[in-house]
């Protein structure tokens, strides 16, 4: 702060009258600590020389229990006008002191004044870096008034001394700061509402590309320039100079003309519904791939999925309901040994249906399902500790933070997924790790798997609510009941064979869970969803053991 004319330095005190101080002092710094005013016991503080401009007295302590105001003329520190003070302290010896406003008093030239003329604060800026300056500002006000300097880098550097610096301004300036300030925060509250992605753009002047010899990154061998391989179509080049764009190939890759494309992904679609693509090798359409068995149709599957317009429901819809896919999937030893995997077609598919699947036909027979569409990822139930031993810290995906209600239901497609540990019930059932490339999801069989589906807290609440229906919709006998859940689960009815299993095992049941009702409170309190109170729990735990042993049938889990 530039001392003014006719300047005294001034502060606020208030002394505790139950613990007052011995001294209490102000100093100024200006080149150093060199200007101090002591009121008070003069000798307890002894910092700079004694009855110098470095430690002044000025009387006794101010009244105590009482705010009074301090007051200085600078000449007696040994100050005059014109100088920049850079920082001043309080200093107390002893007691309970409390300060208030600190500052300085005078008259000034508005001429010579740094906050009210920009020839001022431009002098005084000068041989400096200034705050909020950089580049050629920054240049131009360190260089002083007398820099040669354009009209509009000297009006650029005026309007930062009236926006930034000028007192005058400042006060009138005030209101518009203050709604530009709630004006740029509700903007940032709204751009960061809004999701945000990276998008592409091809730079004005694009890099020299070059083979690199022997795939060392500092040995470029010939230029190239953005092209597809000769024995396919060629690509239509749209760029600047005839240079081909990653649009071009995006339009390249969808063109009614290009052989691969909707080939590669009709295979793919086969491969999900069937178990096996038309092209056995999914991965791999070059030479080092199988012949499709089907070459005619997977031609035709392309062209009507381009004259669809990429419609992946109507190719799915097409698929399902072939005859193809609708045969039994039974077979003779005969037809066994000559096709044993099914390249001819001649029986349906039969395949372990994927972790999703899994997971979502227990949700859908239970009722317990949510088919709301679209929506941030879900975190349904997991185990403890999973996320935890591979999260960063600050990450967050640190912890894992169950979600509650009805997004526990949601498809499985909403659940969340952490790279580094997906959830357990997609591992456990094949499903890839997002941290590989995958076309092909193999398919194991593990103790593991079964251990899940009795256990897992999902898949016992859907038990539960599977339970709750057949009790309500089953009809009234044991045997009506059993018959619902076989038709609801397996679309057949349950052999003599299978009726007497399932009854005997219900009766072991309830005759265990009417001996333990703790049990049978115990069993169906799984999950979050409040069991059928109108239901005896007994009887409602008896069936839930039922219907999880129906939902664990290798024919439930299974696309017959």
């Amino acid at each position: 702060r530039v001392i003014p004319a006719q300047a005294a330095l001034f502060a606020h005190v208030w002394l505790d009258p139950q613990n007052p101080p011995r001294a209490i002092m102000l100093q100024y710094y200006r080149d150093g600590w060199m200007h101090r005013a002591v009121w008070g016991d003069y000798d307890v503080i002894p910092w700079g020389a004694a009855n110098t401009t470095e430690r002044v007295h000025q009387g006794e302590l101010p009244a105590l229990g009482e705010w009074t105001r301090l007051e200085v003329p600078v000449e007696q520190l040994g100050l005059n006008t014109g100088d920049a003070l850079t920082g001043f302290a309080l200093t107390q010896f002893g007691g309970h002191v409390a300060w208030d406003q600190v500052s300085i008093r005078g008259t000034s030239d508005p001429a010579n004044d740094p906050l009210r003329s920009f020839a001022a604060w431009w002098r005084s800026v000068a041989g400096k870096d200034t705050p909020g300056l950089s580049g050629e500002l920054a240049d131009l006000a360190k260089r002083g008034p007398q820099a040669e300097a354009s009209v509009e880098a000297r009006r650029r550097l005026l309007n930062h001394y009236l926006i930034n610096v000028c007192a005058d301004t400042q006060r009138s300036l005030a209101q518009p700061k203050a709604e530009l300030a709630r004006l740029q925060a509700e903007r940032t509250a709204l751009e960061a509402s809004i999701p945000s992605t990276f998008v592409y753009r091809d730079l004005d002047q694009p890099r020299d590309a070059f083979v690199m010899l022997r795939g060392a990154y500092d040995k470029p061998g010939e230029g190239v320039q953005p092209a597809v391989p000769a024995v396919l179509p060629p690509l239509t080049a749209t760029g600047a100079n005839g240079r081909a764009t990653r649009l071009d190939l995006a339009r390249w890759l969808v063109a009614p003309e290009h052989p691969l494309t909707a080939r590669v992904t009709v295979n793919r679609f086969w491969q999900q519904v069937f178990g096996t693509g038309l092209v056995k090798t999914s991965y791999d359409f070059g030479s080092q791939g199988e012949m499709p068995s089907h070459p005619e149709l997977l031609d035709w599957l392309a062209i009507e999925f381009q004259r669809s317009g990429w419609d992946v429901k109507q190719l799915m819809r097409l698929l399902v309901t072939s005859n193809a896919f609708q045969q039994t999937s039974q077979v003779s030893p005969e037809l066994l040994a000559r096709d044993p995997e099914n390249r001819w077609y001649a029986r349906g598919p039969r395949l372990r249906l994927d972790a999703e699947q899994i997971r979502d036909n227990a949700l859908f027979v239970s009722g317990l399902i949510n088919l709301t569409m679209g929506g941030k990822g879900v975190k349904p139930y997991q185990p403890e500790n999973i996320w935890e031993p591979v999260g960063f810290a600050g990450s967050n995906t640190r912890f894992y933070t169950q979600d509650h209600g009805d997004a526990l239901y949601r498809r499985s497609i909403y659940t969340f997924i952490k790279r580094t540990a997906p959830a357990p019930f997609l591992s456990n059932f094949d499903a890839p790790n997002r941290e590989q490339f995958c076309t092909r999801r193999e398919r194991s069989n593990t103790p593991l798997q079964a251990l899940q589906l009795m256990n897992d807290v999902q898949h016992v609440e859907a038990a539960r609510e599977l339970a709750a229906r057949m009790l309500r919709e089953g009809g009234d006998s044991a045997e009506s009941r059993i018959a619902w859940a076989y038709r609801l689960l397996l679309t057949r009815e349950p052999a003599a064979e299978e009726l007497a299993i399932v009854q005997a095992q219900l009766t072991a049941h309830t005759n265990r869970y009417a001996a333990d009702l703790a049990a049978a409170q115990q069993l169906i309190g799984n999950g979050e969803s409040k069991p059928d109170a109108t239901l005896p729990a007994d009887t409602l735990a008896s069936y839930t053991l039922v219907a999880n042993m129906l939902l664990n049938l290798d024919e439930t889990l299974t696309r017959n």
